[in-house]
């Protein structure tokens, strides 16, 4: 599998406060930049400050920071984008506007977790870094299609079509 498309999503679990990207991370970025892919990354601190500071390093200018209400970090100055007006709304949004992705996710956090079955779901090619803070391990590799990352899917999912049901 690799990165397709014209559009990258940069995104990540806000917990993850490594000094730099590891180096899976940054190999798969630097074929974005490469193919001069236009870059869409969150604001939040964590993973998505290491995101931006490396894209800064790199002086790399094709890239929008999607928010919600405000911005709390713009590493590079770069150009913004309001993609919802809540997290949940923005973080959907910027997936549907991405080709491909690249996660960062901590300890399963459940919002991440989400937006994996997302992005798997509507067959984006995600490269995924996976880090557990208990042992300090992270692993790197493509999301697998057969895996559930969101243990809660079909609950959330059956909650949403009961309510869908009821509003009509």
């Amino acid at each position: 599998m690799k990165l397709i498309g014209r559009k990258l999503l940069l995104m990540g679990s806000k917990a993850f406060r490594a000094r730099k990207l590891p180096v899976q991370i940054r190999k798969k970025m630097d074929e974005a930049i490469d193919r001069k892919m236009k870059i869409i990354v969150g604001e939040v601190p964590g993973s998505c400050k290491l995101f931006q500071d490396y894209l800064k390093s790199k002086k790399y200018k094709n890239v929008v920071v999607g928010h919600a209400k405000s911005i709390r970090y713009n590493a590079g100055d770069w150009k913004t984008k309001q993609y919802g007006n809540n997290v949940s709304e923005r973080e959907h949004n910027m997936i549907k506007a991405c080709d491909s992705a690249i996660i960062i996710w901590q300890d399963n956090s459940g919002v991440i977790a989400e937006n994996l079955e997302i992005l798997k779901r509507v067959g984006k090619p995600t490269f995924l870094y996976e880090y557990y803070s208990k042992t300090g391990k992270g692993k790197a590799g493509w999301l697998d299609e057969k895996r559930l990352y969101d243990k809660y899917w079909y609950w959330k999912q059956s909650k949403k079509s009961k309510s869908h049901r009821v509003q009509k």
